[in-house]
């Protein structure tokens, strides 16, 4: 990896119809995604949650939160993956300041 490396977070939304263990192999998918590209991941399994709206039809959706170190490329690459995969609904990339703290 270049210098410039920084804490991210990324929030995504996963097709509700996945079983746990098709789940399980599209987080794991991202982990090895990332860490094949010499990051660091911390993964958060937020559970299935109704949504406020309906997005691709679906009511609600499974979300994965991941905290990484990388750059833009990384960032870059990460979003374009995601950007192809039918069933992520959603993602959101942000930018960690200083320690990041737990959500409840």
């Amino acid at each position: 990896m270049q210098k410039d490396l920084e804490l991210y977070e990324i929030l995504y939304l996963v097709d509700p119809t996945f079983t746990e263990a098709e789940l399980e192999t599209k987080v794991d998918f991202y982990c090895d995604f990332l860490t094949q590209r010499g990051s660091q991941v911390m993964v958060q399994n937020r559970g299935k949650r109704s949504l406020s709206y309906s997005i691709k039809g679906f009511e609600a959706a499974s979300y994965i939160q991941m905290t990484y170190v990388g750059n833009q490329k990384l960032i870059k690459n990460l979003d374009l993956a995601i950007s192809r995969d039918a069933s992520i609904l959603r993602h959101l990339t942000t930018r960690v300041k200083g320690e990041p703290k737990k959500i409840n």
